[in-house]
């Protein structure tokens, strides 16, 4: 009853501490509380939103923070190459079709019971069926063989599957009911022990795990923004907490900056269309009759001073990205934008007037045939997206483009994803990726957010079936770095790609997260959450 009623009271704690700080209160009382924490093997971290459906892997993928709870059958190792979980490896027919996987026989859910086939085959059928985040079109069937074999059967040949074999938390058939996403029984290193809504989670190890057993032996995740989880780092109530590169700079006694590599891109995603009452299968409007013009993109993308992004905003916590894909093996190097190509504003006026776009009213608005240069840029709650979009439409109006931002969340963007420009992060460290963003026969079909701006280029369309079709990653890369030639800036310039951003941390001086694995968009911290310690 003690331990219930200090955690409970955790987020009381944390508000009342930074309460206190501003009025010079001695740290001492924090001070012994992590030294506490220390001694206990216990952690407490700051997570930056909370899951609004609950803990259920097969509805939504909910970030970094489910992989504590559930383990998957694939996983990228810490260079981003592929290395078994639940599974043990996997076989490929001769005609591409056919995956076989085989599991361990030694995993187990937090419930005592084994881990089976029919829960991989479960798990899958659900997220299917379910309209998660996750295109499994590619699955005409699978079964279970026996207890530890799994056969999906594809409709076609999808080289880049085992991306999608890393992607569910496996979860257990028998379990899953009503009130699995609030009390999930996985088989990942931790098991969910208590969720104070609006406040915190608390975990501790799972003593069933098949894997290295975590030293933290209880973790507790509260839900705070970038300021307050930085305050409460500071004053010792939290043990880490992601923060931008403008807090990271602040000297802070017993604390230290973890600036964790990252492939994490962001980019601004233009409807390549234009506006003819077409509608996608949601019912949701399709096109735009601004950012449907080459003009207006090509302009966008040589006004946009990137490196002043990077100074600016990122502190330097980060680089410049002309294509998303610059960390990435399979990158085009001939499609990167020389910096002497934009922060050029003559030249991006240029472009636009050249395009037929002109302001012939004096108003500071460029029109063509009638229509004004204005439309919205939708952006969600994140690290750097405020800022990013703003000094996109501070940029934008300078050539004479309107733009007008709005603040969403991923539910009600629905409507609109389609017809404005949306501002993304991406960088999921797979190939595939390329096949959601630029894949024509995506564009407005179950995963609304994948070509969202719904951009079909034949001859993209070709690469990408030229590369699923492959028996391999390595087969196909030639076809992905051949896409890039159409879809980049260089070419279609479909997005407004703007930087690559470092994973900033701000952590207790005697926290050791081991050799984390490269941050993709979301974050993937968690993902070596077995060798996180308290420092002697």
């Amino acid at each position: 009853m003690k331990r219930k009623k200090l955690t409970a009271s955790i987020m009381v704690l944390i508000l009342a501490v930074i309460g206190m700080s501003g009025c010079g209160q001695s740290g001492e009382a924090q001070s012994s509380a992590r030294e506490e924490r220390m001694a206990n093997n216990e952690l407490i971290v700051a997570i930056g939103s909370e899951p609004e459906t609950g803990f259920d892997s097969t509805a939504g993928s909910h970030g970094a923070i489910t992989k504590i709870f559930f383990s998957t059958l694939f996983k990228r190792d810490k260079e981003l190459g592929w290395t078994t979980d639940l599974a043990t490896g996997y076989q490929v027919a001769p005609d591409k079709l056919t995956w076989t996987v085989t599991l361990r026989d030694d995993a187990l859910f937090t419930d005592g019971t084994k881990v089976k086939a029919e829960d991989v085959v479960y798990t899958y059928e659900t997220a299917k069926n379910s309209g998660a985040d996750i295109d499994l079109t590619m699955i005409d069937s699978m079964k279970a063989v026996n207890d530890i074999t799994v056969e999906f059967k594809l409709t076609k040949p999808y080289s880049p599957f085992i991306e999608r074999l890393a992607y569910l938390g496996i979860i257990p058939k028998h379990a899953h009911d009503q009130s699995f996403k609030d009390n999930p029984v996985g088989s990942g290193p931790y098991k969910l022990v208590e969720w104070n809504k609006g406040q915190q989670v608390i975990a501790v190890a799972n003593e069933n795990y098949y894997g290295e057993k975590p030293k933290i032996k209880r973790l507790t995740m509260a839900f705070l923004n970038t300021d307050t989880a930085f305050e409460a780092v500071k004053n010792g109530t939290i043990d880490i907490a992601a923060v931008n590169g403008i807090l990271a700079e602040r000297k802070i006694p017993e604390t230290k900056v973890m600036d964790i590599a990252s492939i994490e891109c962001y980019g601004v995603c233009f409807p390549m269309i234009a506006n003819e009452g077409k509608k996608a299968k949601d019912g949701a409007e399709i096109g735009n009759n601004v950012t449907s013009d080459i003009a207006v993109r090509k302009a966008l993308n040589t006004a946009i001073d990137r490196e002043k992004i990077v100074s600016g905003i990122l502190n330097g916590y980060g680089s410049v990205s002309t294509t998303g894909l610059e960390k990435m093996p399979w990158l085009n190097e001939n499609t990167i934008l020389d910096p002497s190509k934009y922060g050029d504003l003559r030249a991006a006026k240029k472009i636009l007037a050249d395009g037929g776009w002109k302001d012939t009213d004096n108003d500071g608005i460029v029109e063509k045939d009638g229509q004004k240069a204005e439309f919205k840029l939708l952006y969600t709650e994140g690290v750097y997206r405020q800022e990013m979009a703003l000094e996109f439409v501070k940029t934008a109006d300078q050539i004479g483009i309107k733009v007008n931002l709005e603040k969403v969340t991923w539910d009600t963007i629905l409507p609109e994803i389609h017809k404005e420009a949306v501002l993304y992060g991406f960088g999921s460290g797979d190939p595939s990726e390329l096949y959601n963003l630029y894949y024509g026969r995506c564009a407005g079909g179950t995963v609304p957010w994948d070509n969202s701006g719904c951009y079909n280029n034949p001859s993209v369309n070709q690469c990408i079936d030229k590369a699923l079709n492959c028996t391999n990653e390595e087969e196909a890369i030639n076809y992905w770095k051949e896409l890039q030639g159409y879809a980049s800036v260089k070419g279609d310039a479909p997005y407004c790609w703007l930087v690559n951003v470092n994973h900033v941390y701000l952590a207790a001086e005697r926290l050791s997260l081991g050799k984390p694995v490269v941050q993709p968009h979301g974050g993937r911290i968690f993902d070596n959450i077995t060798e996180w310690t308290w420092e002697k």
